[in-house]
């Protein structure tokens, strides 16, 4: 049984935060879409995701790095090492049906919390070079 999780954290990350939120509305429909193009293993990573979104303090690389993961996955842009022949599940979708629009709809949102998340990091590298540059000079 999927238990929903919470949208309020008390980690002082508001990154964990957004995230937290972002899967507390979206989470059943999250494990849905992977499970329609990865089978059981994408149902098992999104769960996998929220179990550790739920324990965490702060998003940290590895989650922000599953999360993007997720968003390959989920925009049909998998990175795989591996030479198996297999079709993945997705490949016998129909372009036109109503999951194939739901999951784009969702992958739209999800690629807005990746770049909400993504912001304030920005902010922080750009504010390091600043002071980089002003010790140089």
């Amino acid at each position: 049984m999927m238990r929903k999780i919470s949208d309020q954290t008390l980690s002082p990350d508001p990154n964990l935060s957004a995230a937290c939120a972002h899967f507390s509305e979206n989470g059943p429909a999250l494990c849905s879409a992977a499970g329609i193009l990865a089978g059981d293993v994408g149902t098992a990573r999104v769960l996998r995701l929220m179990s550790d979104l739920r324990t965490a303090t702060a998003l940290e690389r590895g989650l922000r790095r599953r999360l993007v993961d997720l968003h390959r996955l989920l925009s049909l842009n998998p990175v795989s090492d591996s030479s198996d022949q297999d079709l993945p599940p997705w490949t016998v979708l129909d372009p036109g049906s109503p999951e194939v629009e739901d999951i784009c709809l969702l992958t739209d949102r999800f690629y807005e919390l990746l770049k909400k998340i993504d912001e304030p990091q920005q902010r922080h590298c750009a504010r390091a070079l600043t002071l980089i540059e002003q010790k140089a000079a």
